[in-house]
């Protein structure tokens, strides 16, 4: 297996994974669980809103951007050595306009997601209000329960998202022995793990669920984005997909796998474009076609996880 592509997917994982964004929408969403969402839902869940997003366009964006195009540079550096890497940084002329509007695009989508999360929680806030008015339940009483059961909902869900961390850990491992039946039940405990995740109750929670999965794909589409690029600035144009996610990779991913076309014809079909069973959360790879060995190609899709040390 090629190294350098292992070196660019393992780059990508930090912020694909998204631990330390989960930690900082998390933190936000706790901040809102408080008596003033119940006096003002609409304008509290808007600046909570606003606060989700300013923090992706001006923290996590940025660092998606500079985490693909260092993804790059370990392909870039073994086609072309210092010339090519120097020569996709920075980003410049048509590719930067491109990413640029693509920028745009991303934060727009991500607005409009987190939009629709906040829309529903201020929803359910003013049902709660009416509910207890209906049914002659003492407004504060009812304030302090449904906060509570947000926090112990936004706590859980923490607690489920670190196990899940620690099941594809697992898989990844199970791999590398080759035993099928670990790597079965490897596989069982991520899923359980995953639907443990989705498995929510509150408003608060459901609201958790979509802003961190907006924020993940969001940045997800970012870094490969300014990774791609970062190739054509280099002056790629033949591009090769390399599935990524082990035995986990979705079927039409690993059906793509080593698929080789030119960028016109991979226009609209990246990974993250939402042509595959894994529609936007796709995190393969599109590397330039000068540096896949024909003689000695990757035989199946890169697990990130297995690889501590190149």
């Amino acid at each position: 297996m090629a190294k350098q592509i292992v070196a660019a997917v393992r780059l990508k994982r930090k912020v694909l994974e998204g631990v330390n964004m989960q930690s900082d929408v998390l933190d936000i969403l706790t901040a809102y669980t408080r008596q003033v969402m119940f006096t003002r839902p609409g304008p509290e869940t808007t600046r909570m809103r606003n606060e989700l997003i300013r923090l992706m366009r001006a923290k996590y964006f940025p660092i998606a951007e500079e985490s693909g195009h260092k993804s790059a540079v370990p392909v870039l550096d073994k086609i072309g050595g210092e010339a090519a890497v120097e020569s996709a940084s920075p980003i410049t002329g048509t590719p930067a306009r491109v990413f640029s509007t693509y920028r745009t695009n991303n934060t727009r989508w991500f607005a409009e997601e987190v939009n629709a999360g906040t829309s529903a929680l201020s929803s359910e806030l003013r049902a709660e209000i009416a509910r207890a008015s209906r049914d002659g339940i003492a407004q504060a009483q009812m304030r302090t329960d449904v906060i509570n059961s947000y926090k112990a909902e936004l706590k859980a869900i923490k607690a489920k998202r670190k196990i899940l961390r620690a099941a594809n850990i697992d898989v990844a491992n199970a791999e590398a022995t080759g035993d099928l039946k670990a790597i079965k039940a490897a596989k069982k405990e991520v899923a359980k793990a995953k639907a443990a995740t989705r498995r929510v109750s509150t408003a608060m929670g459901r609201l958790e669920n979509k802003v961190q999965g907006a924020a993940r794909d969001a940045v997800r589409r970012e870094t490969q984005q300014a990774q791609f690029a970062s190739y054509r600035q280099a002056g790629y144009h033949t591009f090769t997909w390399v599935a990524v996610g082990g035995s986990l990779a979705c079927p039409d991913c690993d059906a793509l796998h080593n698929d080789t076309r030119s960028v016109r014809e991979w226009q609209g079909q990246m990974p993250g474009d939402g042509h595959t069973v894994c529609l936007d959360s796709c995190i393969c790879e599109l590397v330039p076609d000068q540096f896949i060995d024909k003689e000695k190609p990757i035989t199946g899709p890169v697990n990130p996880y297995l690889f501590q040390e190149l």
